[in-house]
């Protein structure tokens, strides 16, 4: 089936119709994409991920020119890409369901995807979580493993939703997110995957672990960008399965998002108030060389090589 074709692709201006897939079943795909002073960043990645999701869902979704001319005639609409405006960064949001269909799972016969482009305002985030690190919790909610849908940007997010919902009111800033044990294995032998909206790194003996992404979870255009730059760097990775216990003895643990880049970890508490991973005294060396790329291209504060995190 031919995934690109401009001619099927139906670029909203106004109103969703209330009959679209996306909406009804969660039928589609998006991107959250940082524009950093008029440019997109990592549009590569985006691109080459929407088109495996693209693949994997049998979605139309148009061509790559096609798709920047509309993101960059919606940012000319907003006034945030011109002369006087430039500087300004923004974040992205695209959005591309199969379309309009009846009721039932089926196909429609002749799919005309949709496509929904969003701007919205740059987060802040306090500059405390780059230079101290961020608390995490382990989410009850977990990730149900199905490996069609691993790696790609698919519209059912439930998962992340309930879990991140499980720390509002809490001192935690993301939580940690494993797969679902089966019922003969033990919640403490669950594979960790990734936070809520964030890949997860650690350091052990100056070696760098990240999780597989073969059965849930997201493939991030930061996870993907580290592990092209540890190639050029000479930083040894391996992708693995990891439980809780592995991040114990960790020198390092990092979050990492598009929008945010490389954030460090102060802790890990699990849910029953068992603190799992402390930085202590502990430099932050990877990851510091790491974010001196990625959040100096982010606009966000880098880790300094020496910083102690407490």
């Amino acid at each position: 089936m031919t995934i690109i074709d401009n001619t099927q692709i139906n670029l909203i201006k106004t109103n969703i119709d209330v009959n679209d897939r996306g909406l009804a079943y969660g039928d589609g795909l998006f991107e959250t994409i940082a524009c950093v002073n008029g440019e997109l960043h990592n549009w590569h990645l985006h691109w080459k991920r929407l088109i495996l999701g693209a693949e994997r869902l049998s979605l139309m979704i148009p061509d790559e020119n096609f798709l920047l001319d509309s993101i960059n005639s919606k940012l000319f609409q907003n006034n945030d890409l011109n002369t006087q405006n430039h500087s300004i960064n923004k974040v992205i949001k695209v959005i591309i369901t199969r379309g309009k269909g009846g009721r039932g799972y089926q196909f429609p016969q002749q799919p005309r995807s949709t496509l929904i482009i969003s701007i919205h305002n740059w987060p802040e985030k306090p500059v405390d979580d780059y230079q101290n690190g961020i608390k995490l919790k382990v989410c009850q909610t977990c990730l149900a493993p199905q490996p069609a849908l691993a790696g790609i940007k698919h519209l059912n997010r439930l998962e992340q939703v309930l879990a991140r919902n499980e720390l509002n009111g809490s001192d935690y800033q993301d939580g940690i997110m494993q797969v679902c044990p089966e019922t003969s294995v033990s919640s403490s032998d669950s594979k960790i995957i990734e936070a809520t909206s964030s890949n997860i790194f650690f350091v052990k003996n100056n070696q760098l672990f990240t999780p597989k992404i073969d059965t849930c979870g997201v493939q991030g255009t930061i996870r993907q960008e580290i592990i092209s730059l540890t190639r050029k760097m000479a930083i040894k990775l391996e992708q693995g399965y990891y439980v809780l216990d592995d991040l114990s003895d960790a020198s390092e643990v990092f979050l990492t998002n598009s929008i945010f880049g490389v954030v460090p970890v102060l802790s890990i508490t699990d849910s029953d108030n068992i603190q799992r991973f402390s930085a202590q005294q502990n430099p932050a060396k990877i990851s510091a060389k790491l974010s001196n790329i990625i959040n100096k291209a982010l606009n966000r504060p880098e880790l300094m090589s020496d910083i102690i995190l407490r």
